[in-house]
């Protein structure tokens, strides 16, 4: 462990001498040979985990913020944006003529070292009076930081590590622990609790016993409302505020399942993450299943069965994919949150066996809303819409809910094949789902879905893996011409009724299309009436 930091440190510290992106850095410590020049973060942490970093953050000591600003003005674009708390962000030069890299650059955080105050130990992640200070020590900088493996910085010139909260010996334990009392820092900022969690899954780390212990007390807070002041002068407001923005949640949440799904599906119940944020998920925990179909447990245990199913080697070797999108995650686990709101026992209802009516469309509704209530849309590139997330639990029940063999060929187009992306996400959905319901006699239903593989491959062509369908022969202009009719709906079930001839086989040239308009006439003139 300490040799591959040191050589991941070495490469690091190549950067910094040879790339143009730290060109100035080196001008900067020969301009001001005093000042202290440190790497904090992220950065810093991924080395010692002999692990690349994307992102770089610096302190630098000793050079007021003004002078540091005007350095920074010749060697690139400065953003003053956080200057008020002492740090600026930056892109270099080297960036800019990368025309590739600036469209993707991150800049860097040039900062100098920073006190943070909880103003009201209120939870709330902007309740903090923040001091920066060239003159502060890097010590008192780290001291301010969430855990000891984000507390530690390297000094360039010097060449070494600044740890004193024992950060590098927390990761060579693979160890998650706040710095100080992790009562009064998750007091702080309650984001940080789930910061926690997400760390955990994504570096398989487990967390501290006492800070542990802290989250599964505090994770209560995590809806509080704290009172915040609004503008200035007259302008000035009081309003109550989430302490933890849901746009907040989300990203931590949505990173977390994208790293460890099954992980932070147990984790989130341990620490009542789904206790506080959606409740609505507790509900499949005991909710029985009809064992014919379901014996691997409840609707909990067959959620929870799903999702690892999406990282197991069948899921891989089907789609030939080795990680699933985000979407794909969140319908999953949240595909079957309908049945606890559906449920009939012949106990309680009477009915012939445990029944669930009608929980994929429940369940789209029920998953719609907490998508919309917890923002889980915010999080940018997650791809996690309300509405999409609807219509997949809504639709993954079509080859149970019909008989394959008479839906119709324009209707898997519709739902397979009109938005590819989707539609595949779909199949996906239906196939885990499947894998996932073990009978009692150990099968499982994927015989309905080897089924619908082959009748979509029927339909078109196959390039690539992937089928495609014929275009459409005729419009609906071109059909209203051929008929002499009007706009109206009925045209459009005309032009379902042909597409359905072509994707059959029946028709595959324009001449074939225009004699059976003009044989059909009569009859398809009659969807007028």
């Amino acid at each position: 462990m300490a040799l591959s930091a040191k050589n991941h440190m070495a490469y690091m510290q190549k950067l910094f001498v040879q790339d143009e992106l730290f060109r100035f850095l080196r001008i900067l410590q020969k301009k001001y040979p005093s000042a202290g020049v440190y790497v904090v973060g992220g950065a810093v942490r991924d080395a010692l985990r002999n692990k690349k970093s994307k992102d770089y953050d610096f302190v630098v000591r000793s050079i007021p913020i003004q002078k540091l600003a005007i350095f920074l003005a010749h060697y690139g674009i400065v953003n003053h944006v956080g200057r008020r708390f002492g740090v600026l962000k930056f892109i270099p030069d080297a960036a800019k003529k990368k025309q590739s890299l600036f469209k993707n650059f991150e800049p860097f955080d040039i900062a100098l070292p920073r006190q943070e105050f909880s103003i009201h130990h209120s939870g709330h992640y902007r309740d903090f009076s923040v001091k920066s200070d060239h003159r502060l020590s890097i010590e008192d900088d780290l001291s301010r930081r969430d855990f000891t493996m984000n507390a530690i910085a390297y000094d360039i010139r010097k060449k070494v590590f600044v740890d004193p909260f024992g950060g590098m010996q927390d990761i060579l334990k693979k160890i998650i622990r706040t710095v100080g009392d992790p009562k009064l820092r998750f007091e702080e900022d309650y984001s940080r609790m789930l910061r926690a969690l997400r760390f955990s899954c994504q570096f398989g780390y487990r967390i501290e016993k006492e800070t542990s212990h802290a989250i599964k007390n505090e994770m209560i807070h995590i809806n509080k409302k704290v009172s915040m002041v609004r503008g200035r002068g007259k302008k000035q407001t009081r309003e109550h505020v989430r302490a933890v923005p849901y746009e907040v949640i989300a990203k931590e949440m949505v990173r977390t399942f994208s790293a460890h799904s099954v992980g932070a599906f147990d984790m989130y119940d341990e620490y009542g993450v789904f206790d506080a944020i959606f409740p609505e998920m507790i509900k499949m925990k005991g909710c029985p299943q009809p064992s014919e179909w379901h014996s691997e447990g409840d609707v909990w245990s067959h959620s929870r069965f799903a999702l690892a199913h999406l990282f197991g080697k069948r899921f891989q070797k089907e789609f030939g994919v080795k990680k699933p999108d985000n979407l794909l995650i969140f319908a999953m686990f949240l595909h079957d949150i309908g049945k606890p709101y559906t449920l009939k026992t012949p106990e309680k209802d009477g009915v012939d066996r445990i029944r669930f009516d009608g929980h994929d469309r429940v369940g789209a509704q029920i998953a719609s809303a907490i998508i919309t209530r917890l923002r889980l849309s915010s999080v940018v590139r997650s791809g996690i819409s309300p509405e999409k997330i609807s219509w997949l639990i809504k639709n993954h029940l079509l080859l149970l809910n019909s008989d394959l063999k008479t839906i119709k060929n324009n209707t898997l187009e519709k739902y397979f094949f009109k938005d590819r992306i989707l539609g595949q996400t779909l199949q996906k959905l239906m196939f885990t789902d499947a894998l996932a319901s073990v009978r009692a006699d150990g099968k499982t239903t994927l015989t309905l879905y080897y089924a619908l593989k082959r009748r979509l491959a029927k339909l078109g062509t196959m390039s690539e893996g992937r089928v495609s369908l014929p275009k459409p022969i005729l419009n609906g202009n071109e059909i209203m011409k051929v008929l002499n009719v009007q706009p109206g709906p009925y045209v459009g079930v005309i032009v379902e009724r042909l597409r359905e001839e072509q994707l059959s086989g029946n028709i595959q040239k324009k001449k074939q299309a225009l004699l059976f308009l003009k044989k059909n006439k009569n009859a398809l003139l009659k969807l007028k009436k």
